[in-house]
């Protein structure tokens, strides 16, 4: 773990003192105390009227990549004498690095709307060499206010900017010192106010809420945004109120709020709650934050800035994707002469009409050689090795997508007294069999497409495993079927799937061959008189 603490303590370590002008070694405190090399860990002294510490540290960009800063006040007692010994109680700020990214780390302290000359600037430079981990904490103490002393309640502000070996990121703290009285640990529920900073974010504000001492029991926080008094305002306006549960005495508690507002200067006020508060038996105390001014115009730009990028970049790889599509639909050699695989379509019928079932063997061969669907039906299973109805149906309905049930005749028309008499299929009970298998799969994670085919004489029973699916009705929704089955692909891939359509597009393609050029001479030879003739085109 990386550990760095630096205090200012009369007579001892001067690291913090303004007068100051020799760099300071921080190894021993990062590497332990057998580290003689100086130059792994620097704290260099940045005089306050110099232009590294009085110029503008840059805009504020997001400090998510340099791990966390975090500030943190507490009590340094001191041992005094004049003509007795007495203690005196000094304000120490703690500022807390951890999770360290960075290896340069420049910061300045300064009173809020004061100039810059009063400025408190150091920059702590870690060597490449020294290796990090993600525990790490790095501490800079350093105390500049007393209990008594001018900075009381005073507002400060803390910037910083982290660099490494390729980003550059800043940040900005806004905060009031507090008085030692409230670090106190024996402080009570009656007296206390939390030490409360706020984070300048690019996009909004983030209120940090330091926990409170262990023995007070801080069950939530009051807090409300208020917009100070301006021209058009008689008093200060409350925009916002949020009551925030405490979490624990260890944790701070922080509140985001966006900078989308009026431009005008803005603080935060936080009310600890606690029993005795709520319930009237004692007074809410309450802390106010330093105040910001907030300039709306800003942020909005900022926020039409960056949402016009993100639509450039969508729209930019809209563009990029449909030339894509473009260059793979029309150039693309080998995509265009992809055969998808032929659908697999399973039929299902009531062989006990022989009329209804010469139709089915009909439309099953004429899917076949028509349309190049990969078509089963219980007309296959006598050429089958193994000749099973059961075992060809189980293969069949597995390989199947498609499933179609062929709506046969009423029942009273298959009593006949002619060659119909007896079916043309041997195999009994198959029907009931598909269907059987396909009210099984209904609840499946890849149920097939199930649909009701109905000839000009089917006015026969539905069965219930098809009854809800969807109708085509021959001939008049062929073109429906066909397309469906097809699955919607191009003409020229699905007239590719029979070997008729093979054949006719090969024609086709051998014409367009010899037919490209007009001009050219084309010898039309004919086979009945066996002469050429020389035609121009």
């Amino acid at each position: 773990m990386l550990c760095f603490l630096l205090q200012f303590v009369s007579g001892r370590n001067r690291l913090c003192h303004n007068n100051t002008h020799i760099t300071r070694s921080c190894t021993t405190q990062i590497l332990g105390d057998e580290y003689v090399d100086d130059d792994s860990c620097k704290v260099e002294y940045i005089p306050s009227n110099s232009s590294k510490c009085t110029d503008n540290f840059g805009p504020i960009t997001s400090n998510n990549q340099i791990g966390q800063v975090i500030l943190k006040p507490y009590i340094l007692h001191e041992r005094r004498r004049d003509v007795n010994f007495y203690s005196v109680n000094y304000t120490v700020l703690n500022i807390s690095f951890t999770n360290i990214k960075w290896k340069t780390m420049k910061f300045r302290f300064q009173k809020d709307s004061v100039k810059y000359e009063e400025g408190h600037c150091r920059n702590i430079v870690i060597s490449n060499d020294v290796k990090i981990n993600d525990q790490s904490v790095l501490y800079y103490d350093c105390y500049w206010s007393i209990t008594n002393g001018n900075y009381k309640g005073q507002s400060h502000v803390l910037d910083f900017e982290a660099t490494d070996d390729y980003v550059v990121n800043r940040g900005k703290f806004y905060f009031n010192i507090p008085t030692a009285a409230m670090l106190d640990p024996d402080i009570t529920e009656k007296d206390w106010k939390p030490f409360v900073y706020i984070e300048n974010l690019s996009d909004s504000m983030k209120l940090h809420i330091m926990p409170p001492p262990n023995k007070l029991k801080i069950t939530a926080y009051q807090i409300e945004v208020i917009k100070k008094c301006d021209k058009g305002t008689q008093c200060d306006e409350i925009v916002k109120n949020a009551l925030i549960k405490a979490k624990n005495n260890t944790q701070e508690v922080t509140y985001d709020y966006s900078l989308l507002v009026s431009t005008g200067l803005y603080y935060f006020v936080v009310t600890p709650i606690h029993e005795k508060c709520k319930i009237g038996v004692m007074e809410c105390q309450s802390v106010e934050s330093p105040r910001i001014f907030i300039d709306s115009e800003e942020h909005k730009t900022l926020n039409i800035c960056i949402a016009s990028i993100a639509s450039l970049i969508v729209g930019t790889l809209f563009i990029y994707f449909f030339i894509l599509l473009c260059i793979r639909r029309y150039w693309c050699k080998e995509y265009a002469q992809e055969i998808p695989p032929p659908t697999k379509v399973l039929v299902i019928y009531s062989p006990t009409n022989r009329l209804h079932a010469d139709c089915v063997a009909s439309f099953v061969a004429y899917l076949r050689s028509e349309y190049g669907f990969d078509v089963m039906y219980d007309g296959d299973i006598s050429n089958t090795s193994h000749g099973d109805p059961f075992v060809w149906a189980e293969e069949a309905f597995r390989v199947s997508s498609h499933v179609i049930y062929v709506v046969g005749p009423a029942e009273n028309t298959n009593l006949y007294n002619n060659i119909y008499d007896k079916p043309i299929i041997v195999h009994k009970d198959v029907d009931v069999l598909l269907l059987s298998l396909l009210r099984t799969t209904r609840t499946s994670k890849s149920p097939k497409q199930i649909m009701n085919v109905f000839f000009e004489h089917s006015n026969g029973t539905v069965p219930i495993e098809t009854r809800h699916d969807k109708k085509f009705i021959l001939l008049n929704d062929w073109q429906k079927l066909i397309a469906y089955l097809s699955k919607n692909v191009l003409p020229k891939k699905q007239i590719m799937r029979s070997e008729k359509g093979k054949d006719f597009l090969d024609d086709l393609s051998r014409a367009r061959k010899l037919l490209n050029n007009r001009n050219d001479d084309v010898i039309v030879r004919c086979d009945k008189n066996n002469t050429e003739k020389k035609v121009l085109l």
